[in-house]
């Protein structure tokens, strides 16, 4: 069998739907091979970390491992950044880079795109991916695609797959069926009932849902969870939207002090579970109080940590199962939960044109209607803003942080479940890879896409304020997007604001950008209160050193 059949069928049974990728020559063979096959749609881009961050939404909201195909050195390593955000975020991206042929390496010549040396890209990818393999033996072949992609989809993380340039030339064996691996049965009755008979001496547990709890597929058991202990749950930042938010028990999303719900349990809980969250200084640097280390139990995809223990060989989802049988009495917070409800309810702002004002009047507009409308939310002001909605479906990276995310993964988006997201995203991150939306009008993709443009780098200006390179020049964004195939409109009121997405909903045959002018310092109280946290943990920090 070639070897390109041999990896068409392990991305099948991984349930690879589409490919992303930019043509280089190193992997061009591969990219004639597939399209004579046609068997996965592939999705071009522009530029390499655009390609990298479609194929991280396509990931992200499929649950599934995702391809993006780049070219040897020039091709990868352009993709790095891009890459590095999947693996901190824990995405299961597959990487498919070219590299030399035999022939090519035993010429003497140094060869174009290599870096220090030959095996530079393997190496840099080391620091980014949990697994790399070189397809250069044609026997081994079958069994290395395997094993990455195996890793990619168990550990939900990025892997590197270097293919020759003469490897399309190959045959190859497929490897032996594949079996998932299963927890083990001693190792979660030991977490269980460790688990068990810390609630049954609890009053106030607690549960704080992080991303996690969706890379490996255990929404529906916590949900549960929560529903049979009647156990109130919150979420991180980055694990917003990873639980439904219209469930009774869900108390809002833990940013900082200022959330008042979530705040209050936290205060008040003997007993805090931390399931699936990754813990990043975003989420913790400036509430480590809220998170005393007695009362913490944390769950990850495959050990549970206390404070005095760690217990391995389980899975989030069996044990989150597991403890689902379990005999224990549910609680009752209904005092703690009156408590944490009557904090004050964000009512929408009908005033001012603001990034928080033009969120809420999406979130309104589309509850009014029967569509699924997926958000993908860039950096910065606008991912504060967006804390304002409450979409189904939602993806943002809130940690890493990398800008320039969300034109790019829409499209992602978009091929992977049919449906027309709401883009979030500033003028920065816009200017970054913005022109991908010229790729929407070839694929028939059409997002609307909400642009806040307050001529600025508004994220970096509230963490440093007195810095005096944070003003952009205004590019009239809204004209790019006729030249580019699509529909664009400038607003400057709410009002206005309210006709053009209303235009956008109904316009369904080529992608819309509504360019939000905005004065220049309107940015979010969330995020200024966000900066000051940050910043006065850092502070905190250095005075402990």
């Amino acid at each position: 069998m070639l070897l390109v059949d041999a990896l068409l069928h392990e991305l099948q049974l991984f349930e690879v739907k589409q490919l992303f990728g930019i043509p280089g020559d190193f992997v061009l063979p591969l990219f004639e091979q597939l399209q004579q096959r046609n068997r996965l749609p592939l999705y071009y881009l522009s530029h390499e970390p655009s390609a990298v961050f479609a194929a991280d939404a396509a990931a992200r909201i499929s649950k599934k491992p995702s391809v993006v195909i780049l070219t040897y050195g020039a091709g990868a390593l352009n993709a790095v950044n891009a890459v590095a955000q999947a693996y901190v975020e824990h995405v299961p991206l597959v990487v498919i880079a070219g590299f030399p042929s035999a022939a090519e390496i035993q010429s003497g010549l140094q060869i174009h795109h290599q870096a220090k040396n030959i095996d530079s890209q393997r190496d840099i990818y080391r620091e980014i991916t949990a697994c790399q393999v070189r397809l250069n033996n044609p026997k081994q072949a079958g069994n290395d695609i395997r094993l990455a992609l195996k890793t990619a989809k168990e550990q939900s993380l990025p892997v590197l797959i270097e293919i020759p340039r003469d490897a399309v030339l190959y045959n190859t064996e497929l490897a032996t069926d594949y079996i998932a691996p299963q927890p083990d049965a001693v190792d979660i009755e030991q977490a269980v009932a460790y688990l068990s008979q810390k609630l049954a001496a609890g009053q106030r547990p607690v549960i704080v849902a992080g991303v996690d709890v969706r890379r490996f597929d255990a929404v529906a058991e916590l949900e549960a969870l929560a529903s049979k202990f009647n156990i109130p749950f919150i979420s991180t930042l980055m694990g917003r939207a990873c639980v439904n938010q219209q469930h009774p028990l869900y108390q809002g999303i833990f940013l900082d002090k200022t959330d008042l719900r979530p705040a209050q349990l936290l205060r008040q809980a003997d007993l805090i579970l931390q399931i699936g969250v990754i813990k990043t200084d975003s989420n913790f640097a400036a509430n480590r109080a809220f998170f005393p280390t007695d009362n913490v139990i944390e769950i990850s995809a495959d050990k549970m940590h206390t404070k005095d223990n760690v217990f391995s060989g389980i899975s989030l989802k069996a044990l989150l199962s597991s403890l689902l049988q379990q005999a224990i009495p549910p609680f009752s917070n209904q005092e703690l939960a009156t408590v944490a409800l009557d904090g004050p309810k964000t009512k929408p702002d009908t005033s001012q044109l603001t990034t928080t004002s033009v969120v809420q009047q999406i979130d309104q507009q589309l509850v009014k209607t029967a569509l699924t409308v997926p958000f993908v939310s860039d950096i910065g002001d606008c991912l504060f803003a967006s804390l304002h909605a409450n979409p189904s479906l939602m993806l943002a990276p809130a940690f890493y942080a990398s800008m320039g995310y969300a034109v790019p993964a829409a499209l992602g988006v978009q091929a992977v479940t049919g449906l027309r997201p709401v883009v979030l995203v500033g003028d920065g991150a816009f200017l970054m890879t913005g022109l991908e939306l010229g790729h929407f009008a070839r694929y028939g993709f059409t997002p609307i896409v909400v642009l806040f443009n307050n001529s600025g780098w508004d994220m970096i200006n509230a963490f440093s304020p007195n810095l005096n390179c944070t003003s952009l020049n205004n590019w009239h964004y809204a004209e790019l997007a006729h030249s580019m195939g699509g529909s664009g409109v400038q607003v400057h009121s709410l009002d206005e604001f309210n006709l053009a997405l209303a235009a956008a909903l109904e316009n369904e045959s080529q992608f819309s950008l509504i360019e939000v002018v905005l004065s220049t310092g309107s940015r979010t109280e969330r995020l200024n209160n966000f900066a000051a946290g940050f910043k006065n943990a850092e502070k905190s920090a250095v005075v402990q050193c």
